[in-house]
């Protein structure tokens, strides 16, 4: 029969404490600068200075509505030919097509009818000159503990299906780099929703109100009509790949909880024990596939670095549509809308579960994810384990980085409010290594009983403490900014504000990482 019980550690419950946190090893040294260098490639993403102003807005430039503009069927059945007569000409043109299948065209039948007549036996994928693959976010989607090997496009045409973002690449590892060259070589399409880039003409231009479904079906028909198929992925790794999307995958047997030995955990990052445990959260997934097991991930620097951590060791970080799109959109704190989801509204707070949700202690204030999360532990009673697993260094780490300073104002001040929380039954505090690899090794218990029947399912925080990258001022060429018309509207509109003032006037800035080193030049 199964029980509910508290989540503490053995050592928060009467037996001694973890020992204090040692000194780092060289291994443990050179694991901090690959996490640095993981952390600096986040924040240079909102580094990359101002555009040039006076570069001609030509091609396929984003397209700012003052209104809402919704084509007429006339309109969209026009934009839709179009595109379809310029994509036949470019694919038979071409002398090879790589075409990439994201996340959300992965349930079309026409895209899977793609996938599904690729040949992945006899094939050299890197020179064939017909290729199809599955997009690395539709894999972060299944339960993968280690990523097949994908083609290098070369000079091929580069067709994506689905939506790209610049942070979710960033985030997991993929596309970095592919379509900045495709594009810059007028050899790269992309079909999302209701729009599809396309070299036309001289340049890559965007064909906005297109019915994407009728694109994708001439885009198959052109691509098989060039001849056989090869599977971009490599040998023999087709019918796994399509199992976990499509197919009736077999149950197995429950991995072992998580251990560590003195010898195992030498040498270990901070990370690397949660990448661990997302590592075990896959394996669970692949044993029990009929159940749902699923993270979502916030915006963050430290949560960036715990994705693209796992990335890096190859693991799928096991989200779903959802997560993507929390991705793509880089929105903090949306996670914590997801879980009151999770647990407040049926079907999902009445059905099985495993649920992990991992956001930064800055975001989490914003969006009140410790209150809502008490609140809900109090009023409701969900089917799922849940957990929510929050990092706190106390202080807005993208912002601080971006501007090489925390400021009295800016500290986040959380330490004695965390420690309170702790006291709770459900919430663990981490606060070194020794405690995390413990907490690490008693989460995946419990997952292992409530997988078996064995406990009931139950709402938890885990409080992280200890895991820091500190780096160098990441500000780069702030001329631009400077000469900027935001920075001229920015003074004259502050200035007017503050005239005739005997005191200095507080600015605060709202967390938002495009308009920050403005601010803090100004």
């Amino acid at each position: 029969m199964a029980s509910s019980q508290g989540v503490k550690r053995k050592d928060l419950q009467g037996t001694p404490a973890a020992p204090e946190k040692k000194a780092k090893s060289a291994a443990v040294m050179a694991r901090d600068k690959e996490m640095a260098a993981l952390a600096r490639e986040y924040i240079e993403q909102y580094a990359a200075g101002k555009a040039v102003e006076d570069k001609p807005f030509v091609g396929a430039q984003p397209l700012l509505l003052k209104k809402p503009q919704i084509a007429t069927i006339e309109e969209t059945e026009r934009y839709t030919a179009v595109a379809c007569r310029t994509l036949e000409k470019l694919i038979e043109a071409s002398p090879g097509v790589h075409l990439r299948v994201g996340d959300d065209a992965k349930q079309s039948k026409e895209a899977r009818a793609l996938l599904e007549a690729c040949c992945d036996h006899d094939i050299d994928k890197d020179n064939a000159p017909l290729l199809v693959s599955v997009a690395r976010d539709a894999m972060h989607t299944i339960p993968l503990t280690e990523f097949p090997p994908s083609a290098v496009t070369g000079k091929r045409l580069l067709i994506y299906i689905g939506t790209p973002s610049r942070y979710l690449s960033m985030c997991i590892k993929s596309q970095r780099g592919r379509f900045d060259k495709a594009y810059g070589e007028d050899r790269l399409v992309i079909l999302c929703r209701g729009v599809c880039m396309l070299p036309l003409g001289s340049q890559e231009q965007n064909i906005f109100g297109v019915d994407e479904t009728a694109v994708l079906k001439t885009i198959c028909r052109a691509v098989k009509s060039k001849g056989p198929i090869c599977w971009g992925h490599g040998h023999n790794s087709k019918a796994r790949l399509l199992t976990a999307l499509y197919g009736y995958p077999q149950s197995q047997a429950l991995p072992a909880p998580l251990s560590y030995s003195t010898a195992t955990s030498e040498g270990m990052h901070t990370m690397d024990y949660l990448v661990d445990y997302v590592k075990y959260m896959n394996q669970v997934q692949i044993a029990h596939p009929y159940e749902n097991v699923k993270n979502w991930y916030d915006t963050g620097l430290l949560v960036s670095v715990l994705t693209g951590s796992c990335a890096a060791a190859g693991i799928s970080i096991l989200t779903d549509s959802d997560g993507l799109g929390m991705l793509r959109d880089a929105s903090i704190g949306h996670i914590i809308s997801k879980l009151n989801q999770m647990i407040t509204v049926e079907p999902y707070s009445t059905t099985r579960g495993v649920y992990n949700f991992w956001i930064g202690d800055g975001a989490c204030r914003l969006n009140g994810g410790v209150e809502l999360t008490m609140h809900l532990m109090e009023s409701y009673k969900a089917k799922s384990m849940t957990t929510l697993f929050i990092f706190n260094n106390e202080k807005w780490a993208i912002e601080d980085n971006l501007v090489a300073g925390t400021f009295e104002e800016h500290h986040l001040y959380n330490k004695g409010f965390y420690e309170l929380l702790s006291q709770h039954d459900n919430v663990i505090m981490c606060s070194n290594d020794a405690e995390l690899r413990e907490t690490m090794v008693l989460m995946s218990q419990r997952v292992d009983k409530y997988m078996k029947g064995q406990l009931e399912g139950s709402l938890n925080i885990v409080v992280i403490r200890g895991c820091e990258v500190n780096l160098p001022p990441v500000l780069g060429d702030i001329e631009p900014i400077k000469k900027s018309s935001e920075m001229t509207m920015m003074c004259n509109i502050m200035g007017k504000f503050a005239e005739g003032c005997q005191h200095k006037i507080p600015i605060y800035g709202c967390s938002a990482f495009e308009y920050i080193q403005y601010l803090h030049i100004f």
